[in-house]
Order: C-alpha cells, then sequence, then structure tokens
C-alpha cells in the first residue's frame, strides 16, 4: 500500500473539495492543536472528517476474524458493557482519559478502548444494547485476547444501515447473564444461589493481586532453586495475575460484603493487574504487610468505586467471620431501561394478585 505524505493528502483533499491550500492548513493547525498530534495525522484526520477517502476501503470482519497489528478493518458489534472512564498518567507526565466497552457480535466478544479526544468525542453517546460500526481501529493483544483501540484516524458510526452483519447480532438479553433472580439484601438467609444484587458501593475493604495458575486459577508459589512459579496441581506454569476486590454493598434494605475476582474486579476498578500488582509490590517493599498494602491499595488508589451504584450475580455464604459474603461472578452497570422492565414486571404481577384477591 502506498503511504502519502502530508503534501499527497493535501493535493487529495483540495481536488476533492475545492477548498483552498490556507484554508486546509489552517483546519489542519487547529486539529493539531486540538489533538495534540504532528501535522501528518493532523491531515488525515481532516480528510476522515470531510470524507475524503485516501486508501481503499477497510475490510469488514467478524470479531473472530481479528489478529493483533491487523490495519484497516471494520467490525459491527453490539454494546455489552461500558466502564465509567478514568484518567491515566502519559509518558510526558500529563494526564490522559481512557474508556472501555466490552463489545460482541455472532462469533465472539472483544474489549473496545477510546482514549483522550475520542472518550469525549463517542463515550457519552453510546451505550449498551446500541448497535456500532467501528472503522479502522488498532487491533492489539490485551489481558484477555485481542482488543480495539480506537484512536484519531478511527470513526464509530452508531446504529449503522444496510450492512448485512447486523441481523447476525443477538438480542443483548440473550448474552448477558440474567439467569439470576433479583432480591433484596434484608431478604438474604444465606445459601442463596444465582442471585443478583442492585446497590451501591458503600466500602472497600481490600484490593489484591496474586500470582495464579493459568488453568486452576489458584495461587503459584516461587521457587527461587528454579526460579519457576509452581502449581500444586499443575506444576511449572507461566502465571497469570488475578485481581480481587472486597467490597461493601448498600442497596437501602441492607448492607453486605461483596467478593469479586479476576478480569471483572479489574474492570470495577479500571486498572490493569500489572499496574495493580506493581504498587502492590511497591507498599510492601516500603515495608507494609500484604494485609497492610492491599488496605492502603483499597483506601488511597481505589477509593473512586465508591458511591457508584452496580448490579451484582453471584451465591450468598455464610462465613464465620465476616457473616453473609455475595461470592460475585460478574456485575454491570446499572441499565436503568432494564431496571423499569423489572418494575413493570412487579407492578403487573402485582395488579394480578389484587385481581385475583378482588374476584375470590
Amino acid at each position: 500500500m502506498m503511504v502519502l505524505t502530508k503534501d499527497d493528502i493535501v493535493n487529495l483533499i483540495r481536488s476533492k473539495t475545492g477548498m483552498s491550500l490556507d484554508e486546509i492548513e489552517e483546519r489542519i493547525k487547529e486539529i493539531m492543536r486540538r489533538e495534540g498530534i504532528g501535522e501528518h495525522a493532523a491531515a488525515l484526520l481532516l480528510a476522515e472528517e470531510l470524507g475524503v477517502s485516501i486508501e481503499g476501503e477497510e475490510e469488514p470482519l467478524h470479531i473472530a476474524d481479528l489478529v493483533p497489528g491487523m490495519e484497516r478493518v471494520n467490525i459491527v458489534a453490539r454494546v455489552l458493557r461500558k466502564y465509567p472512564p478514568r484518567e491515566y498518567v502519559k509518558k510526558d507526565g500529563s494526564k490522559g482519559l481512557v474508556a472501555s466497552m466490552v463489545i460482541y457480535d455472532s462469533t465472539g466478544k472483544t474489549r473496545l478502548v477510546l482514549w483522550d479526544s475520542q472518550v469525549s468525542k463517542y463515550y457519552n453517546e453510546i451505550n449498551p444494547g446500541d448497535v456500532i460500526k467501528v472503522i479502522d481501529p488498532s487491533v492489539r493483544e490485551g489481558r484477555n485476547g485481542v482488543e480495539l483501540h480506537v484512536n484519531f484516524r478511527s470513526r464509530i458510526i452508531l446504529n449503522p444501515k444496510d450492512d448485512p452483519r447486523v441481523e447476525e447480532l443477538p438480542p443483548l438479553e440473550e448474552v448477558r447473564s440474567y439467569n439470576y433472580r433479583r432480591v433484596k439484601i434484608a431478604d438474604l438467609m444465606g445459601g442463596e444461589k444465582f442471585i443478583e444484587l442492585r446497590g451501591t458501593i458503600a466500602r472497600l475493604y481490600r484490593v489484591t493481586v496474586y500470582n495464579a495458575c493459568p488453568q486452576c486459577r489458584r495461587k503459584v508459589d516461587y521457587d527461587p532453586a528454579t526460579e519457576k512459579w509452581i502449581c500444586i496441581e499443575h506444576g511449572e506454569v507461566e502465571p497469570v495475575k488475578i485481581t480481587v476486590v472486597d467490597f461493601g454493598l448498600d442497596d437501602g434494605s441492607g448492607y453486605i460484603r461483596v467478593t469479586l475476582f479476576g478480569e471483572d474486579a479489574a474492570d470495577l476498578l479500571g486498572a490493569d493487574p500489572e499496574e495493580i500488582y506493581q504498587k502492590q509490590n511497591e507498599l510492601i517493599e516500603a515495608g507494609a504487610t500484604p494485609k497492610e498494602a492491599s488496605r492502603k491499595l483499597a483506601e488511597e488508589e481505589f477509593y473512586t468505586v465508591l458511591g457508584q451504584e452496580i448490579v451484582v450475580r453471584g451465591n450468598v455464604v455464610d462465613d464465620k467471620f465476616f457473616g453473609l459474603i455475595l461470592k460475585a461472578f460478574g456485575w454491570d452497570p446499572v441499565d436503568y431501561r432494564r431496571e423499569l422492565g423489572l418494575i413493570k414486571s412487579e407492578l403487573k404481577e402485582a395488579l394480578k394478585k389484587v385481581d385475583s384477591e378482588l374476584q375470590g
């Protein structure tokens, strides 16, 4: 594929739009200031904004077709969930913004990551259940497989028309794990299985990351003699990082401690397990015990999750030290459209009961 220079792109824009050279250059400078990018990248973005095609069409693919390093692809998918934006520190010390979503099509799921200006451009316009077309993202290897990263050249189209892949997308209700019974915390007795709670994160007890066996997810030990990580069941392994979060959930009727593991825990915190692990080790090297480090991480690094309203799913156990605990399988931000549907269903059942009593 031929690589166009900045002047090539400018000439192409002039020929396609009739804009003057001065006008084009001024627009390029404006984009450079706005996006914090160079001339060539700004010229590419201007061409994209004006609808001027400078290369061949992006290849329409499915999520299962994606391989890290692919270029000029487009994916049609439905949004399964979205996570709150969070700040991060760039290499130059300045602060940036990143947000992510989980999207799916008929072949699988992947993470869609928005960076900096793309967060303000797209994040608030997209909600769970929406169909989106993602054009020319970066295809990267993430912590749980392939990810799509939206950069200045990428484009997202909400509810695309006339793309046959739209008809292939399963409805949100079929993909989400909603075979759970919604209950109030006050009604829990212990031993309940496959229940879901809606509440507010009222307290964060601990945040920790441990090295685990990639097969059984149990904690592994490091053998300094062989410089290998050893799993009791599977022997020598290459460990993966598992995040654990313990928090208190309040739904107005009561309060319960919740334990969340793995990718869902990392997603709730909005941080990569490697990042958390590094901060944890820094605290331990500074003299903190592992227990103190996990508490400090909760209190000083990830307190921003406090006050977040979520729906969390799992089984209830009765712990001899902490009382009732929800061992969570996963969580979602509150979907208010679904909540309205639940309320309508409850009202219908209540009206049926009233009618039955009146007729009786």
